[in-house]
C-alpha cells in the first residue's frame, strides 16, 4: 500500500521565478516514519517539470519515477493494451471479458472465451484496477532506501511559471511619480500557496540556449528587498503569496514620488520632427536608485489646463541597474520642425571634409532642449567647425541646443575624416 504524502502536508513552500519564464520550486512537507523500501507518492507536483532537476533532501530514495496520467479516453485505453477488460451487454446485462488489443481508432477488442476479434463492441465498459493506481495530478513515485528527518524537500526547475515588470509613469511638469508592478503566471498545472517569492533578473545558460542572445518614498508594505545574487540580480518578496494554476497575479513592486526627469528632444540626419524622450538618473538622491527589471513603462502627463491625466505613449526597457539614466521615447514632438541637410564636401591634403546644417524651429510656445545626435562613419574623425558645443561618443557626434520660442535656430558643424591612414595586409 502506498504512502501517500498530499500538499496537505505541506510546511513550507519558495518559489523562485526567473526573468526567462522558468521556476526553482522548493516544496518541504512532513513525512511519518519511513521503512526500507516503502512506496512513497508525493502528490501535487508540476505537471511541466524537468525530471532531470530533481532534488530530495531528507530522505534518500532507490527509485524515482514521475507520475502523471491524463485522464482522457485514448490515454485510458492505452494503459490498459494487453489487459482484460469487462463489457456490460446492453441487452443482457450481463458481463463478459475481453482483451484490449488496440486503442487507437477503432477499439479492437478478442472475447477471452471464443478468441473472435471485435471492433467497436456495444456496452458498458469498466476498466480493472491497475497496480499503483491512476495519478490525477502529477506525482512522484519513490522507493525509500534511507529516511533522516521528518521532513522532506523537494527541489525542482519548472516551465509554465513567468513574471513581467509593468511601469506606469505620471509627469508633473518636470517632476514625476512612478509605480511598478509585477505581472505573475501560472500555467505549471499546480497551485502555491502561502509560498516564498524571489525573482531572478539575467540571462541563464541552459542547455539548448547557448546561440540565443531605494526609494526612500517606498512605503514599509511595499517596499523589496533587492541584491545581488551570483551576478543576476533578486527581488524578495517580504510576504509569501497564493498563485493558484491558470492564474495571473499582480503585485506591487515599487513606487516613488516627486522625483525629477528632462525632456529631451532628439535630432538626427532623417529627423523631420524631434523624438520625445523622458530622462532621469535611477539614483538615490532623485528618490529611486534601485534595480529596475525589464518591462514596459506606460507615459502619462498631467494637462495643466483641467489637471488630467493624458496618455503620452509607452517604451520596453532592458533591465536598468541602480544609478544608471533611464531614457523613455514617448513620440515625435509636432511643433518643432528639423530641416537638414549636407551643405558641403570636399577633400583637402589627406582629409575629406563633411559640412552639416540643420535648421531647427520651435513653435510651442515655451523654450526647449534639443540634442542632435548623428551618427559619423568610420573611426578617424573629429570636428573641424561648429556653432555649438559638441561633444564625440563613440561613432556618434552629440550638440547639446538651446532652442528660443518662434525663432529658427541653426546649427552647422564640419566633420573631418583622416584618409591618409592606410592598412597593411600580410607580409
Amino acid at each position: 500500500m502506498p504512502i501517500r504524502i498530499p500538499k496537505s502536508h505541506a510546511e513550507s513552500c519558495s518559489l523562485t521565478v526567473y526573468s526567462d519564464g522558468f521556476a526553482l520550486v522548493k516544496d518541504t512537507r512532513s513525512i511519518p516514519q519511513l521503512e526500507k523500501d516503502d512506496n512513497v507518492h508525493f502528490i501535487g507536483v508540476s505537471k511541466r517539470l524537468d525530471t532531470d532537476s530533481i532534488i530530495i533532501e531528507g530522505l534518500d530514495v532507490s527509485e524515482l519515477v514521475y507520475e502523471y496520467d491524463l485522464m482522457d479516453e485514448l490515454r485510458i485505453y492505452e494503459r490498459y493494451i494487453g489487459r482484460q477488460l469487462i463489457i456490460k451487454d446492453p441487452y443482457s446485462k450481463q458481463d463478459k471479458k475481453y482483451t484490449l488489443l488496440r486503442a487507437n481508432g477503432p477499439v479492437v477488442m478478442q472475447d477471452v472465451e471464443t478468441n473472435e476479434i471485435i471492433i467497436n463492441p456495444k456496452g458498458e465498459l469498466r476498466f480493472p484496477e491497475i497496480e499503483g493506481g491512476n495519478h490525477v495530478v502529477p506525482t512522484l513515485v519513490w522507493q525509500v532506501a534511507e529516511q533522516k528527518s521528518e521532513e522532506v524537500c523537494v527541489s525542482y526547475l519548472t516551465g509554465g511559471i513567468s513574471w513581467e515588470a509593468d511601469y506606469v509613469i505620471s509627469m508633473h511638469g518636470d517632476r514625476f511619480d512612478l509605480s511598478g508592478w509585477l505581472t505573475m503566471k501560472n500555467y505549471s498545472g499546480v497551485s502555491f500557496e502561502d509560498a516564498n517569492l524571489r525573482l531572478i533578473s539575467g540571462k541563464l545558460s541552459k542547455a539548448g540556449n547557448e546561440n540565443e542572445e531605494k526609494s526612500n518614498e517606498l512605503s514599509k508594505n511595499e517596499k523589496q528587498k533587492t541584491d545581488a545574487f551570483s551576478d543576476f540580480h533578486t527581488y524578495t518578496f517580504p510576504n509569501p503569496i497564493n498563485l493558484d494554476d491558470r492564474q495571473q497575479k499582480q503585485l506591487r513592486l515599487l513606487s516613488s514620488s516627486n522625483s525629477q526627469a528632462r525632456m529631451i528632444y532628439e535630432i538626427n540626419e532623417q529627423t523631420s520632427n524631434p523624438d520625445i524622450y523622458i530622462e532621469f538618473d535611477n539614483t538615490v538622491e532623485n528618490g529611486l536608485g534601485f534595480p529596475l527589471p525589464a518591462g514596459v513603462f506606460k507615459m502619462y502627463r498631467t494637462n495643466p489646463k483641467d489637471e488630467s491625466a493624458e496618455f503620452i505613449g509607452e517604451y520596453r526597457i532592458k533591465h536598468t541597474e541602480a544609478g544608471e539614466k533611464v531614457r523613455l521615447k514617448s513620440g515625435e514632438a509636432c511643433d518643432i520642425k528639423v530641416d537638414s541637410k549636407k551643405s558641403g564636401k570636399y577633400k583637402e591634403g589627406g582629409y575629406e571634409y563633411t559640412e552639416y546644417e540643420y535648421s531647427i524651429c520651435n513653435t510651442k510656445g515655451v523654450p526647449v532642449q534639443a540634442m542632435i545626435r548623428q551618427q559619423v562613419p568610420g573611426h578617424l574623425w573629429t570636428v573641424d567647425e561648429s556653432t555649438h558645443e559638441w561633444e564625440k561618443k563613440r561613432d556618434k557626434i552629440i550638440l547639446p541646443i538651446d532652442v528660443p520660442v518662434d525663432k529658427e535656430e541653426t546649427v552647422k558643424f564640419t566633420i573631418r575624416h583622416d584618409r591618409s591612414a592606410r592598412r597593411t595586409i600580410g607580409f
